[in-house]
Protein backbone atom coordinates (compact mmCIF):
# COMPACT_ATOMS: atom_id res chain seq x y z
CA UNK A 1 0.00 0.00 0.00
CA UNK A 2 1.55 3.05 -0.75
CA UNK A 3 1.08 6.18 1.79
CA UNK A 4 0.79 9.76 -0.17
CA UNK A 5 0.19 11.42 3.11
CA UNK A 6 1.40 11.11 6.62
CA UNK A 7 -1.78 13.23 7.75
CA UNK A 8 -4.57 14.63 6.10
CA UNK A 9 -6.41 17.64 7.31
CA UNK A 10 -10.05 18.87 6.82
CA UNK A 11 -10.45 22.67 7.46
CA UNK A 12 -14.13 23.63 7.45
CA UNK A 13 -16.21 26.32 8.84
CA UNK A 14 -18.76 24.10 8.83
CA UNK A 15 -18.52 20.64 7.50
CA UNK A 16 -22.23 19.52 5.94
CA UNK A 17 -21.57 16.33 5.39
CA UNK A 18 -23.62 13.13 6.28
CA UNK A 19 -23.93 11.15 9.46
CA UNK A 20 -22.41 8.11 7.68
CA UNK A 21 -19.34 10.00 6.08
CA UNK A 22 -19.08 12.37 9.44
CA UNK A 23 -18.61 8.68 11.25
CA UNK A 24 -16.12 7.12 8.67
CA UNK A 25 -13.99 10.37 9.26
CA UNK A 26 -14.06 10.27 13.21
CA UNK A 27 -13.09 6.37 13.01
CA UNK A 28 -10.08 7.82 10.55
CA UNK A 29 -7.00 9.57 11.39
CA UNK A 30 -7.88 12.48 10.00
CA UNK A 31 -8.25 15.63 12.11
CA UNK A 32 -10.81 17.88 11.38
CA UNK A 33 -9.90 22.01 12.43
CA UNK A 34 -12.72 24.08 12.37
CA UNK A 35 -12.22 27.19 11.19
CA UNK A 36 -11.40 28.57 7.49
CA UNK A 37 -8.18 29.48 5.80
CA UNK A 38 -6.74 32.52 6.19
CA UNK A 39 -3.73 32.35 4.15
CA UNK A 40 -1.24 29.75 2.32
CA UNK A 41 2.33 30.25 2.73
CA UNK A 42 5.47 28.73 0.57
CA UNK A 43 8.08 29.25 -1.30
CA UNK A 44 8.57 26.73 -4.16
CA UNK A 45 6.29 24.73 -2.67
CA UNK A 46 3.46 25.04 -0.14
CA UNK A 47 4.91 24.92 3.52
CA UNK A 48 1.68 26.49 5.95
CA UNK A 49 -1.92 27.05 6.39
CA UNK A 50 -2.45 30.12 8.64
CA UNK A 51 -5.89 29.55 9.27
CA UNK A 52 -8.71 32.24 10.75
CA UNK A 53 -8.21 31.96 14.38
CA UNK A 54 -4.49 32.74 13.78
CA UNK A 55 -2.98 28.99 14.30
CA UNK A 56 -1.36 27.25 11.74
CA UNK A 57 -0.99 23.78 10.47
CA UNK A 58 2.56 22.51 8.69
CA UNK A 59 1.73 21.20 5.41
CA UNK A 60 3.13 19.80 2.09
CA UNK A 61 -0.31 20.17 0.08
CA UNK A 62 -3.14 21.78 -0.34
CA UNK A 63 -6.79 20.90 -2.17
CA UNK A 64 -9.53 22.98 -1.78
CA UNK A 65 -13.08 22.40 -2.57
CA UNK A 66 -15.23 25.49 -2.71
CA UNK A 67 -17.30 24.59 -5.87
CA UNK A 68 -16.51 26.54 -8.78
CA UNK A 69 -17.31 30.51 -7.86
CA UNK A 70 -14.88 30.42 -4.82
CA UNK A 71 -12.54 28.25 -5.93
CA UNK A 72 -12.17 30.35 -9.16
CA UNK A 73 -12.18 33.53 -7.08
CA UNK A 74 -9.40 32.17 -4.63
CA UNK A 75 -6.95 31.65 -7.62
CA UNK A 76 -7.67 34.29 -9.76
CA UNK A 77 -5.05 37.01 -7.86
CA UNK A 78 -2.17 35.16 -8.00
CA UNK A 79 -2.20 35.02 -12.17
CA UNK A 80 -3.95 31.65 -13.17
CA UNK A 81 -5.00 32.17 -16.41
CA UNK A 82 -9.05 31.44 -16.94
CA UNK A 83 -10.86 31.29 -20.41
CA UNK A 84 -13.31 33.42 -21.53
CA UNK A 85 -16.37 31.60 -19.56
CA UNK A 86 -14.05 32.60 -16.03
CA UNK A 87 -13.15 29.21 -15.73
CA UNK A 88 -9.53 27.72 -14.96
CA UNK A 89 -7.86 26.62 -18.07
CA UNK A 90 -5.36 23.52 -17.51
CA UNK A 91 -3.57 21.58 -20.29
CA UNK A 92 -3.87 17.34 -21.08
CA UNK A 93 -2.47 16.62 -17.31
CA UNK A 94 -4.64 18.77 -15.31
CA UNK A 95 -1.67 21.84 -14.96
CA UNK A 96 -2.58 25.28 -14.54
CA UNK A 97 -0.33 27.90 -15.96
CA UNK A 98 1.04 27.93 -12.08
CA UNK A 99 3.73 25.69 -12.03
CA UNK A 100 2.68 22.90 -9.58
CA UNK A 101 -1.24 24.24 -9.26
CA UNK A 102 -3.15 21.65 -10.89
CA UNK A 103 -6.92 21.83 -11.32
CA UNK A 104 -10.43 19.59 -12.07
CA UNK A 105 -14.09 19.70 -12.16
CA UNK A 106 -16.51 21.92 -12.38
CA UNK A 107 -13.47 24.92 -11.94
CA UNK A 108 -12.13 24.15 -15.20
CA UNK A 109 -15.58 24.18 -17.16
CA UNK A 110 -18.38 22.61 -18.69
CA UNK A 111 -19.79 19.63 -18.70
CA UNK A 112 -20.71 20.16 -15.28
CA UNK A 113 -20.63 16.00 -14.94
CA UNK A 114 -19.55 13.89 -11.69
CA UNK A 115 -17.76 11.57 -14.35
CA UNK A 116 -15.37 14.31 -15.60
CA UNK A 117 -14.93 15.65 -11.95
CA UNK A 118 -13.77 12.43 -11.17
CA UNK A 119 -11.71 11.37 -14.35
CA UNK A 120 -10.10 15.10 -13.96
CA UNK A 121 -9.60 14.50 -10.67
CA UNK A 122 -7.82 11.42 -10.97
CA UNK A 123 -5.73 12.56 -13.63
CA UNK A 124 -4.51 16.15 -11.70
CA UNK A 125 -4.13 13.66 -8.32
CA UNK A 126 -1.62 11.25 -10.45
CA UNK A 127 0.02 14.67 -11.90
CA UNK A 128 0.54 16.46 -8.61
CA UNK A 129 1.66 13.30 -7.25
CA UNK A 130 4.44 13.45 -9.63
CA UNK A 131 5.36 17.07 -9.47
CA UNK A 132 6.11 16.41 -5.80
CA UNK A 133 8.01 13.64 -6.37
CA UNK A 134 10.38 15.37 -9.08
CA UNK A 135 10.52 18.58 -7.16
CA UNK A 136 11.76 16.77 -4.21
CA UNK A 137 14.38 14.92 -5.50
Amino acid sequence: MRVYAQKVYIISERLDIGERLRSQIEASEIELLKGGVKEIQGDQRVRRVILTDGSSVDVDGVFIELGQKGAVELVSGIGVLLNDDGCIMTNKAQETNIPGLFAAGDVCGPPFQVAKAIGEGCVATLNAAKYVKTSND
